[in-house]
């Protein structure tokens, strides 16, 4: 047995003898929290458990809106992360304390100081102990709400996942997660059938059967942090040479083996064409090659959709590649939401070569979508529009909003058209041509 294991089993042991005392313990916490805690006029948020950026974009952009928020998470990711980025991180409170036991000095806290839950399908700190199965019910019975979004890890079952290649994708970064995912899928379920609201954004019809925001992403990022690149290339592969960024965490997932090797046929071709590869770099690190060394951005092509990374490059005024093509993940996201509107050339391994090759040829058209991408990030993923979302969910939960569904509705949603559509050369996102 590893040590791991064993360590592992120890835990659980003394958890099994805490049980008894644990139980009520908790129970208590939450009716006290119910009936005793003062609830002021403004909701307090938290954002947790997991230590994604993302919690601290959503967090920051709600003290902005003045709300008492704050990111509580396990721990951080050092690698491309920095400490104080984060609120509130377990491995530094309760001091003496074991961190298998913090877990739930951690919940029990959180009772009393926050009102309203951002959480993963993991759930929060409890889905770490043996009360795992009780998580919703203590929040509930402490009248607390919860808003689940999901990352991906939280809640990809692989077996409910309708794209092949995202499986295989799925399973060339993270096999392990193949073999637990009757308990992922059974979490899914149960969220969806505890939380008071659900949104998937694009992971939507992999296996959730619920969304009540229809949003493509509700991801954002701070734009005053991210500005447009000065670099303005007019290089086209033979005058000049253009620079390619590609940020993987993980390569199979991300499809970057296709993205290297489409590089090398272009070098090939005699195209002057340049990759940043760009791994297990700080954050800042790739903002300041996205913002000064960066022509086109390729974000991902296997999974259907964009995540932050391609957020980041529309910010910078980047043309920013990634898969659309599947729609069974797009179609209603375009007839009931915004998508739409979003410059990104959908792109996956077949069409790859051909779309790196029309942006390098074309550098007016990179300028035409860059432009279109900044506008696109700030009238659906800046702080303002980040806002609107979480001030409209809360309203929700407060019971002044009858639903959330037609929030983004081209027609019937009162946000989509505060504003001007986005306008950009793309039809369903793919570049057109004389022959389209």
């Amino acid at each position: 047995m590893s040590k791991q294991k064993f360590r592992y089993l120890i835990i659980s042991i003394i958890e099994c003898i805490l049980f008894p005392i644990l139980l009520p313990l908790i129970t208590f916490g939450a009716i006290i929290a119910r009936f005793f805690v003062r609830k002021n006029k403004t909701p307090s948020l938290v954002w947790g458990e997991a230590p994604i950026i993302n919690n601290v974009y959503w967090s920051n952009c709600m003290k902005e809106a003045g709300f008492n928020s704050e990111t509580f998470t396990d721990s951080y990711c050092y690698l491309i992360n920095q400490r104080n980025e984060y609120d509130r991180v377990i491995q530094d409170e309760y001091l003496f304390i074991p961190l298998f036991l913090k877990y739930y000095f951690a919940f029990i806290d959180s009772l009393f100081k926050y009102n309203i839950y951002f959480i993963s399908f993991n759930g929060y700190f409890l889905w770490r102990t043996i009360l795992r199965n009780f998580e919703s019910f203590f929040l509930k019975l402490a009248n607390k709400k919860i808003v689940i979004i999901p990352f991906g890890c939280d809640s990809y079952s692989y077996k409910n996942v309708r794209s092949v290649s995202l499986i295989h994708g799925l399973n060339s970064s993270l096999p392990l997660a193949a073999m637990n995912q009757s308990q992922i899928s059974n979490r899914v379920d149960h969220w969806c059938a505890k939380a008071d609201v659900v949104i998937p954004g694009f992971m939507g019809p992999d296996g959730f059967g619920r969304w009540d925001v229809l949003v493509p992403s509700p991801l954002i990022i701070d734009l005053k942090q991210w500005h447009v690149s000065q670099r303005n290339s007019q290089a086209n592969g033979t005058s000049g040479v253009v620079k390619i960024t590609h940020a993987p965490n993980f390569r199979g997932f991300k499809g970057s083996e296709f993205i290297i090797e489409a590089v090398k046929k272009l070098q090939e071709e005699g195209l002057k064409v340049e990759l940043n590869l760009l791994e297990k770099l700080k954050n800042y690190e790739v903002k300041k090659i996205l913002q000064q060394d960066t022509d086109i951005l390729v974000e991902q092509i296997i999974f259907t959709g964009h995540a932050l990374n391609g957020l980041e490059g529309l910010a910078c005024g980047l043309p920013v590649l990634s898969n659309l093509e599947d729609d069974s993940y797009t179609r209603h996201l375009r007839r009931w939401s915004f998508l739409d509107e979003c410059p990104i050339v959908s792109t996956c391994p077949e069409n790859l070569l051909q779309n790196m090759r029309s942006l390098i040829l074309n550098p007016e058209l990179r300028v035409n979508l860059g432009e279109a991408g900044r506008v696109y990030v700030e009238k659906y993923h800046g702080f303002e529009a980040g806002q609107y979302l979480f001030k409209e969910v809360i309203n929700y939960l407060h019971g002044n909003r009858e639903s959330l569904i037609n929030m983004y509705h081209p027609i019937l949603g009162e946000y989509p058209n505060r504003t001007p559509k986005v306008c950009h050369p793309l039809k369903n996102n793919k570049i057109q041509t004389s022959n389209s």
